[in-house]
């Protein structure tokens, strides 16, 4: 997912009210420095789904640029 689509996907999120899901490698050992964390949500051979505050997505990506 791009930079621009999560925050697309974030402000989305955000004016309907509702948490935003994140389909994400697995294992993620990497994550990026600050990122927020969030609610596993189910797991699939490789992957995983996060759900997530929008709000905590736009202000990490509004600190890392």
């Amino acid at each position: 997912m791009q930079i621009s689509e999560m925050a697309a996907s974030a402000v989305e999120a955000y004016n309907a009210k509702q948490n935003m899901s994140l389909v994400l490698p697995r294992p993620w050992r990497q994550r990026p420095k600050g990122f927020p964390r969030g609610e596993l949500l189910c797991e699939k051979q490789g992957s995983a789904v996060y759900s997530y505050d929008p709000m905590k997505v736009l202000e990490w990506l509004r600190k890392a640029g």
